[in-house]
């Protein structure tokens, strides 16, 4: 009766442990699954080059102006494992870069804005620490063209070669509280706004890469 009475006693005492001790091991291990709205600023380096006729005559001058804010929406997954965590993520972004085109040939005498617009399905994952719902991680991201629209086609010997696949680098620095995920985001292309922009079969001479400074919002659908 006694061994009964103490192993009863250890048992309620177990469990009253466990009972305290599982809500923060779930915390600390917890996934997250849901959706994600994000807002973005493309750098934007002033750059000039020529579009020139096959005997090397200019016959524009193209400049970079400015660019058109990025939003993108789509999905995301979070595991964390204690002090550790991973976020993968699945979203589509479009962006635009504003061109200023000027004649210099005397064909046409008009100055005006010529827009590039882009579509991407960004696929990206993430690793690093975080600790009382602070995250600070980084990790590589895949740029899939999904759509692209360019007003440049109608200039005289202008030509593309679009790339179906660029990659790029992420760091970012979060924070998640309840259902929501909030997180600013740096992101490094690894490709110039100028990659596909080719004058007859040279390659136009703009360096400039467009990278991002973004904001998103994440609302967890199930933990």
């Amino acid at each position: 009766m006694k061994n009964l009475f103490f192993s009863s006693m250890l048992l309620f005492f177990v469990c009253q442990a466990f009972g305290q001790i599982t809500p923060l091991a779930k915390e600390k291990f917890k996934s997250r699954y849901g959706v994600k709205v994000v807002a973005g600023l493309i750098s934007n380096r002033p750059e000039s080059t020529y579009l020139g006729d096959e005997s090397g005559v200019a016959l524009y001058e193209i400049s970079t102006a400015r660019t058109l804010m990025q939003t993108s929406f789509g999905m995301f997954a979070q595991k964390k494992y204690g002090f550790l965590y991973v976020d993968a993520s699945a979203v589509y972004s479009n962006y635009g870069v504003v061109f200023d085109v000027s004649s210099i040939s005397g064909r046409d005498e008009t100055n005006h804005n010529m827009i590039e617009k882009f579509g991407y399905i960004d696929l990206q994952i993430m690793g690093g620490i975080t600790s009382h719902g602070l995250r600070i991680g980084v990790g590589p991201v895949m740029h899939i063209l999904a759509n692209h629209s360019s007003e440049l086609t109608h200039l005289e010997n202008f030509s593309q070669r679009m790339r179906t696949t660029s990659y790029g680098f992420s760091s970012t620095l979060g924070y998640d509280i309840g259902i929501f995920s909030f997180d600013l985001r740096y992101d490094k292309a690894f490709r110039t706004v100028g990659d596909h922009i080719y004058y007859g079969y040279k390659k136009s001479q703009f360096h400039s890469t467009p990278d991002a400074v973004s904001f998103s919002i994440g609302i967890a659908l199930a933990r």
